[in-house]
């Protein structure tokens, strides 16, 4: 398999992973008594540069239950992202960028 070819296979994987998480927290949270929730929007810096590199993360967040990618700043530096239920919004950058943008460096710097 080629570099590539496992690098798309690494960003596959991983984002099924993140879905998976990403649907039992929004089952818990729906779930959750009312008010519990603590929605919030989130400034996460990019390191990825690319126009098709930043669309990706992007649509990756947006296809995440509980998560919407809202926009990106003018100097595509920032994404911004609504979170539906968020008590570290540090650990929830950290979250996102480890496990989904990470991966998509390694195919769309």
């Amino acid at each position: 398999m080629s570099r590539l070819a496992l690098g798309w296979a690494t960003v596959t994987a991983a984002f099924v992973v993140e879905l998976g998480k990403a649907t039992l927290a929004t089952v818990r949270a729906a779930l959750a008594p009312p008010g519990r929730l603590r929605p919030a929007i989130l400034a996460v810096p990019l390191d990825v540069r690319s126009p098709a590199g930043i669309t990706l993360f992007a649509d990756m967040v947006t296809l995440t239950p509980g998560t919407t990618s809202l926009d990106v700043s003018a100097d595509c530096r920032t994404l911004y992202v609504h979170c539906l239920d968020v008590t570290d919004p540090a650990a929830a950058v950290a979250d996102m960028k480890q496990a989904l943008e990470r991966r998509v460096q390694e195919v769309l710097p």
